[in-house]
């Protein structure tokens, strides 16, 4: 059904739909009887006037389509939309004074609108067309609003709209999308304040610092501080609904408040997605934990003894978190300097129990826990060390390690104290039963033993693994502690400062005097200076010598002991000696050689400057002990005497050269 030159048309194929036989159309269409407005072609259909039809077949028509008026008058406007492109973009992308984005279905909606309002363009632009090409008055524009409102109800059903039914507001609608485009299509309820109480940003401003208060107070409380604020000020009450709005759109700006700073930046800020290390000794994290295990102490206080069952050990845990591998630790009763630096030295022998000699870690990381007295050790175990930051508990991977170890091994036994008291009470151990079971909690050292056996086991199931992931790690990222910085790290100290003696240098480890020594040359230059020994008491052939402020250090070794009977002699021992005879040997050559060049300077320094007796009154003598000689050479060279004769005096006993005999020591 539609309208065509201002006639209610049935097409063709409607008659046929069971009205009237096509034998009969035909016959109409032979005779005339029936007007028929158009004809068919293409995929144009034939068109027949419906009040030209016989009453018969009008009244059918009409009992068949009681509404085919206004379809056939939305017709044009329905075949005239088509979906626009531009509009959807347009509102899909448009904000609102508060940085939101439209609602999607608003976006459709608007984008439907001006669908809509672009068909009613079409059909209003076609129809002036045919009007004037015909030589007819431009189509009634009251007309065309009646006939456009009483379509939008038949168009909504495809196209959802907002469109006003009023012909005259649509009328008005129309006008000003041509003026003004698509912004005007936005209702004026998005990103205006329709009847705002709160207006000002002095207001907006009040409701905020409320809001953002470190108390935290819930929105009614809000709400009463601020009408008893606004009283006084002549604004307009507020109602607690308006807050909670007010709660949600300013929720990022009164978090910092509300939260505090370090759950602020866990919870707010962005964060950042790391992925772990594929090969060992990459990247390393430490820090302390407190087991939840408990164990029996039994104390005597004032007299009376008291044992007590609440007692946890803590364990510090150096852990590469290629495989999560823990490879060092150390337990105590709590986290000390001493205790983290125990789990660093423990590392770093198990590096040399895995690998055959000890390694540092490329990169270290640890908490701000002691990190002004721990650095200088963080920075040998490590080649970049990166402390966390402060509060940041996001940025360790060992702390999810903690509760995989807490459930995978501490939660079996009866002495398990829980998950910590942030977890879900309904998880904790009944405390009844802890109670009732508390006499069997074992002791400190049981305790102990049995972390230190929960350590070793994980290693185990790891171990096979690492190794060969070490393997494929690049030489370059191979970095080796030597046992001067081990030493120098880690090293226990005597508590003493000793000065070389003969033997070397002397300390006592343990109760016992110990001879050490060093085969670099220049630790005898300084033979007045004071040493402070380190040593691994795990390993007691080497220590190191350091000065009082760490400026000079070296290396020294525990001495060989000969024996005096030859006939005791084992295998070691000749080259133990002949490493002394050799050392011995290059120490005096240098020694030659340095008092050689003293002589040489100083000899060119008389010779320069003949003024200067002091051969006469300080008799210097030279290496062979003469004395004269040089005196009457330099009288003779001060008179210009030349050309004399030299004669060689020959000695009348000739020298005897020194027996060599065998120093066996």
């Amino acid at each position: 059904m539609e309208y065509y030159n201002n006639k209610l048309c049935i097409s063709h194929a409607e008659l046929t739909d069971g009205i009237v036989s096509k034998s009969l159309i035909d016959w109409w269409n032979s005779t005339g009887k029936v007007d028929r407005v158009r004809r068919g072609c293409n995929n144009s259909p034939a068109l027949y006037a419906v009040d030209s039809l016989p009453l018969k077949y009008k009244t059918e028509v009409y009992h068949r389509y009681p509404d085919m008026k206004a379809q056939a008058e939305s017709r044009p406007f329905m075949e005239s939309i088509e979906p626009d492109g531009a509009a959807l973009h347009f509102f899909q992308t448009y904000r609102l004074d508060d940085g939101k984005f439209l609602p999607t279905e608003k976006q459709t909606e608007y984008a439907n609108n001006a669908a809509v309002l672009n068909a009613f363009r079409t059909v209003l632009e076609r129809s002036d067309s045919q009007h004037r090409r015909q030589s007819k008055r431009c189509i009634n524009k009251c007309e065309f609003w009646r006939k456009a409102a009483e379509a939008l109800p038949r168009i909504a059903d495809a196209f959802p709209h907002s469109l006003p039914g009023n012909p005259r507001r649509l009328q008005e609608k129309f006008n000003r999308y041509l003026r003004e485009g698509y912004p005007v299509l936005v209702t004026g309820k998005y990103g205006t304040r329709n009847a705002a109480k709160v207006i000002t940003e002095e207001q907006d401003g009040v409701i905020v610092r409320l809001l953002s208060d470190p108390r935290n107070f819930d929105n009614e409380q809000v709400a009463m501080l601020y009408n008893c604020i606004g009283e006084h000020l002549g604004w307009k009450k507020i109602t607690v609904s308006a807050i909670r709005t007010r709660r949600e759109k300013y929720d990022l700006l009164i978090s910092g408040g509300r939260l505090g700073e370090t759950r602020f930046r866990n919870q707010k800020s962005m964060q950042v997605k790391r992925s772990r290390p594929t090969l060992p000794l990459l990247y390393w994290t430490t820090d302390g934990w407190t087991a939840e295990l408990l164990y029996q102490k039994t104390e005597t206080r004032n007299g009376r003894t008291v044992t007590t069952y609440t007692n946890r050990l803590t364990i510090v845990i150096v852990l590469d978190p290629c495989l999560n591998y823990p490879v060092g630790y150390a337990i105590g009763e709590r986290e000390t300097h001493e205790l983290i630096k125990a789990a660093l030295r423990n590392a770093a022998n198990h590096t040399a129990e895995l690998f055959g000699q000890r390694y540092r870690v490329n990169q270290l990381q640890s908490d701000n826990y002691g990190r002004g007295n721990l650095t200088p050790i963080y920075q040998v175990m490590g080649a970049q060390y990166t402390p966390a930051r402060a509060h940041n508990a996001k940025a360790k991977v060992i702390e999810p390690f903690f509760g995989y170890f807490n459930k995978k091994y501490c939660q079996f036994y009866e002495n398990w104290s829980g998950f910590g008291i942030t977890s879900d009470k309904n998880r904790q151990p009944n405390s009844e039963f802890l109670n009732k079971n508390r006499h069997e909690f074992p002791t400190e050292e049981e305790c102990r033993r049995l972390l230190a056996s929960f350590i070793e086991k994980e290693r185990a199931e790891k171990r096979a693994e690492y190794v060969r992931l070490f393997a494929e790690l690049p030489e370059e990222r191979k970095l080796p502690l030597s046992e001067e910085q081990y030493l120098l790290a880690f090293g226990a100290e005597t508590g003493f400062r000793n000065a070389i003696e003969g033997t070397g240098l002397r300390p006592t480890i343990g109760g016992i005097k110990r001879d050490y020594d060093c085969f670099d040359p220049k630790f005898r230059e300084y033979a007045h200076v004071r040493w402070s020994v380190k040593y691994d008491p795990d390993n007691l052939d080497h220590v190191l010598a350091v000065n009082e402020d760490g400026t000079l250090r070296f290396m020294l070794e525990q001495k060989h002991v000969q024996p005096m009977a030859l006939a005791e002699r084992k295998e070691g021992d000749a080259e133990a000696l002949a490493r002394v005879r050799q050392f011995n040997k290059h120490l005096e050559a240098d020694i030659a050689r340095k008092r050689s060049d003293v002589d040489r300077k100083v000899e060119q320094l008389f010779n320069d400057n003949p003024q200067l007796d002091v051969a006469a009154r300080l008799l210097l003598c030279d290496s062979r002990g003469q004395n004269k000689v040089h005196k009457q050479t330099r009288r003779l060279q001060a008179h210009d005497i030349e050309d004399i004769e030299a004669v060689e005096v020959k000695p009348a006993v000739p020298d005897m050269e020194e027996e060599e005999t065998l120093n066996l020591y």
